[in-house]
């Protein structure tokens, strides 16, 4: 279509480039080539700056340049610079034969911001044959994302005659929205746009009733009682949420049949339970577990086609590059980005000392920290290992600390050596200086929450709770009257997963993946956020929860300094 396009326009301009001076039409037409080439080479900044001045001038060249203009700020993904050329065009150069192409462009813009209405308007009054093929394509791709049943209501209630939109309905009802009461607007969108009845209207339609999902859980019914209450308390508690999670669901009318299986760290038992047919038949497996059991669920999930959801890791090596393999959790990379993010969003000096332990996990997280704040543009002053085994050599490197023209101090230790060092310098020489770190600190005895809040002190905290929400409070007297214990961390992820991916299965149906990149990041039932959406990669589906709740102390209260919303 374009290359038509870029055809047509080409005897516009000759004509029109007639009516001005030679030296004017070499200049714009020199400029105009040059903006075409950078988009070309998705110089989409560059590219805006060279069209912009034709887009006002008057020149045969300007609506193209406009349209260009537009082209490029959508793929920076400035959507509101788009849309306003569009419309400039749209009525400074309402003879432009490529019209309609603008309107197809403004619709992909509005889409992405998402006014279906106003897009689909667009779309609507598009009559080319040329382009009615593209614009219908347009439509299924946005509207196949859409997840708000009551914003596809109104849209019918708008545009009844638009097939597209009608069949997308009809396509989400069948993957999960369905209803009894929904039999006769199915019906009448079959018969008024002359669907396949068989696919529309069959039994099978009337699909499920439930979902099936499978919890493969480390149990370890096989031992003795004592013991294994003992070492497995946190699959027990996993378990115990998801069932609270499974009521609170059925209360919406969405209704989960929940399987429990013992999977332990043995690979051949969890080989054995993969293999039985009715695994085959599930819409949702939560585990196994262990590490040593991921390659045999990762090789399950992809070659039936079933989606897998590991509740506890943290190791991104788990997920690999399966597209049917998710953690719930949030990886040790994806928490010390979005960690780095923050805090060069949030701290003026883009400058940053970083500390952190020998260990796996602690060297893993500087490094991915480090990587994510210099690839912002931010400095890394100091990047030191600590052994905080030895208490004085571990003193001299805070003390000898350079901590002039710092913008953060990021200290990657759980250890209460490195913990109370950090709190000492900070106290004694830069009490302002922000300092990032781990959640762990709260608890660490030799350190008081005063001391924590009357410091800069922000902490990265992937299991945060807000133990005053009202939801949580209600949670744990039911919790408490059913299990006669209180809930914990465990109990909570339970219940936040069950009920995160339950509504998913009942908006989308098993094969909700494509879907997470639309449904974005969302607040949960106790949990800030959820989300498997990256939007600095343009809402790119992700292998493990994109959300980490950063934390500071108020005034002794711990509170959400990034909220979703």
């Amino acid at each position: 279509m374009k290359g038509s396009f870029l055809k047509r326009l080409a005897g516009i301009l000759l004509v029109g480039a007639l009516a001005l001076p030679a030296q004017a039409q070499q200049d714009y037409g020199t400029t105009y080539n040059n903006g075409k080439i950078l988009l070309d080479q998705q110089q989409y900044a560059k590219a805006m700056a060279e069209l912009l001045p034709i887009t006002s001038a008057s020149t045969p060249y300007a609506p193209e340049a406009s349209y260009l203009y537009s082209l490029a700020a959508l793929k920076s993904g400035k959507l509101t610079e788009a849309q306003r050329m569009l419309q400039q065009l749209k009525q400074q150069h309402p003879q432009w034969p490529s019209q309609e192409e603008a309107s197809y462009l403004l619709a992909n813009v509005l889409f992405e911001q998402g006014n279906h209405e106003q897009a689909l308007a667009q779309l609507n009054d598009i009559r080319s044959s040329r382009i009615t093929s593209d614009a219908e394509g347009l439509k299924r791709f946005y509207l196949s994302g859409l997840a708000d049943r009551a914003t596809f209501e109104r849209l019918l209630q708008l545009y009844p005659d638009d097939k597209v939109l009608a069949q997308a309905f009809a396509d989400k009802l069948l993957a999960g929205w369905y209803r009894p009461q929904d039999r006769a607007t199915l019906e009448s969108i079959v018969s008024r746009h002359k669907l396949d009845r068989d696919r529309y209207l069959s039994a099978n339609v009337m699909r499920k009733q439930a979902y099936s999902v499978a919890a493969l859980m480390p149990f370890q019914l096989n031992q003795d009682l004592g013991q294994s209450a003992r070492k497995n308390q946190f699959a027990t508690d996993l378990y115990a949420g998801m069932k609270m999670a499974q009521d609170s669901l059925k209360r919406q009318g969405i209704h989960i049949n929940l399987y429990a299986y013992d999977a332990g760290a043995d690979t051949t038992a969890v080989k054995r339970i993969l293999d039985t047919p009715e695994l085959r038949q599930m819409d949702l497996i939560i585990g196994p577990v262990y590490k040593s059991s991921a390659k045999i669920a990762a090789r399950f999930a992809a070659e039936h086609n079933v989606n897998v959801v590991n509740p506890l890791s943290q190791d991104l090596e788990v997920a690999g590059s399966n597209p049917n393999l998710f953690l719930f959790e949030s990886s040790i990379a994806t928490q010390a980005q979005q960690a780095a993010t923050f805090a060069f969003n949030s701290f003026p000096t883009k400058t940053a000392i970083i500390l952190f332990e020998r260990d796996k996990d602690d060297t893993t997280y500087a490094f991915h920290y480090r990587q994510q704040f210099v690839k912002l543009g931010g400095k890394v002053k100091t990047y030191k290992k600590l052994n905080s085994s030895q208490g004085s050599a571990t003193a001299t490197i805070f003390k000898n600390l350079n901590l002039d023209d710092v913008g953060h101090l990021a200290v990657f230790s759980d250890k209460m050596t490195a913990a109370v060092n950090a709190i000492s310098t900070l106290q004694a020489r830069a009490s302002t200086l922000p300092l990032m770190t781990y959640e762990n600190w709260l608890g660490i005895g030799q350190i008081t929450l005063r001391q924590l809040d009357n410091l800069e002190v922000y902490f990265v905290s992937p299991k945060y709770v807000d133990q005053l929400n009202p939801a949580v409070n209600r949670f744990k007297r039911k919790y408490a009257a059913r299990y006669n214990m209180p809930p914990s961390i465990y109990a909570y992820a339970g219940f936040e997963m069950l009920y995160y991916f339950g509504t998913l299965l009942q908006n989308y149906g098993p094969r909700f993946n494509q879907a997470l990149a639309t449904d974005g990041l969302k607040s949960g039932v106790f949990y800030p956020g959820i989300g498997y959406a990256d939007k600095a990669a343009r809402q790119e589906v992700k292998r493990d929860n994109q959300y980490i709740p950063i934390t500071k102390l108020e005034n002794l209260q711990l509170t959400v300094v990034n909220p979703v919303f």
